[in-house]
Formats: C-alpha cells, structure tokens, sequence
C-alpha cells in the first residue's frame, strides 16, 4: 500500500509542478515557478518514500528524504503564496532568508549520522533518524510554510465572504487551504512518533490541493484571465487573492 501511495503522490505533484511552470513559462508569474519548484521538491520526497518501500531505506535515501520532503517543501509552498500576496521586495527578502535556511538544513544533513533503527518505527519512516537538533530548522521552515500557504488561503475565503462573492474560485482556494492542513497534520503525526498517517495524508493533501488550484483557474477563462494571472500590486498587498 504505502508503494502504490507513495507513487500516487510523486505523479501527482509532478504533474502539478508542470501545469504550474507552463504557466510560468507563458506569463512569467514568480509565484508560479516557486510553487513548481516546492511541488518538484515534494515529488523528490514522495519518490524517495517510493524507492525505500521497494528496497528498503538506506542512508542516502533517507538523507534525500529528510531535505526535500521533510525540511523543505512546505516552506517553498508557503514561499510562492508569499510571492503571491505580499509586496514582491518583501517576498525576495524572506526567499533569501528561506535559502540561507535551506542552505544550512542542506549541510546539516550532509554531515549529520542517521540512525535508521531510530528512523523506522514498525516499518514506517519518521524523521528521528537524525538528532533533535535538525528541528530547530525543520520546525520553523515546516511552520512557516504552512502558516503562509494555510493562513494566505483562508484569509483570500475571507475576503471573497466579506465581498460576497463566494463562488468557484473561493472554494478552490478553501480546498488549498484544507490540501495544506492535510499534509500538515501527517507531517505533525510522524514528529509525534504517529507515522502510518504520513504516505496517505501527503496523496490526499497534495491531491486536494491540486484540485483546488484547477478550481480557482477553472472560471477565469477566457474573461477573468488577466485578472487571475497578475501579480499583486506591491502597494496594495491586502487586495491579492490566493490564486
């Protein structure tokens, strides 16, 4: 099972990654190209899970895993809704202090022994096969990815509610929302050594997610396109819809 969801996951989130650059490609959205590159980060952390289950976890398959799946692609998820919503001086900003971060998780872990009797836990992975001291990174880079793709979401449904325009595109962006607690809430389960929810909550969270994003794009042809697809205006971060 965790072989079949494992690989459900990985298509997926490479097939979202390359919507999302196609779209980058064709109008050239920042926000666009990091959500494509968290989903690919994700994808590389769904397809280590996938190699392990058929050949067992080794130490370089763990490293790969912590990195991309663990550390990492939360926070880009967040990234790009920050490169959506906020002024665009304020998201280069927090990405370079994001790749300051990434770039000390990618040494630490590098350099750090992985214990994978410690890292197994009845068959399923956990991110203990590294020391405690990895989540004074992984715990503010998995926060605040979540806070900024969950938060930025619930506050767009918020703004369409206060505007009345609850339709097609708001409840996409509340599927984002609820796609991004999703892979959440398996994350939190296996740090709390609860790791059986982790494969199927990445497929449902990240599958939500997907469907969301189509539902929030679905309406905007051909008439709202241009609406849609532009950046917010810097001097005005609080008009930005997510998505």
């Amino acid at each position: 099972m965790n072989v079949a969801l494992s690989l459900a996951a990985t298509v997926v989130s490479l097939s979202f990654a390359a919507i999302l650059y196609r779209q980058y490609m064709d109008r050239w959205r920042p926000y666009q190209l990091v959500w494509a590159l968290a989903l690919a980060i994700f994808a590389l952390g769904t397809f280590c899970q996938f190699v392990a289950e058929r050949n067992g976890w080794s130490d370089l398959i763990y490293r790969l895993w912590y990195y991309s799946g663990a550390m990492l692609a939360a926070a880009y998820l967040g990234q790009g809704t920050v490169y959506l919503m906020a002024p665009r001086k304020f998201a280069h900003v927090s990405l370079a202090i994001l790749g300051m971060f990434s770039s000390a998780g990618l040494a630490l872990v590098a350099v750090l022994p992985v214990n994978l009797h410690h890292a197994l836990v009845d068959g399923n992975v956990t991110g203990n096969g590294f020391p405690t001291t990895l989540l004074l990174l992984l715990i503010p880079l998995n926060t605040y990815g979540t806070v900024a793709l969950v938060g930025g979401a619930l506050w767009s449904v918020y703004r369409f509610w206060r505007r009345g325009t609850m339709g097609r595109r708001a409840l996409g962006t509340f599927l984002i929302a609820l796609g991004g607690m999703t892979v959440a809430l398996g994350g939190t389960a296996d740090r709390l050594g609860v790791p059986g929810l982790l494969y199927l909550t990445e497929l449902v969270g990240v599958t939500i997610i997907f469907v969301g994003y189509l539902q929030t794009v679905a309406q905007s042809r051909p008439a709202t396109t241009a609406a849609v697809d532009s950046p917010p205006d810097p001097s005005r971060p609080s008009s930005a819809h997510l998505v």
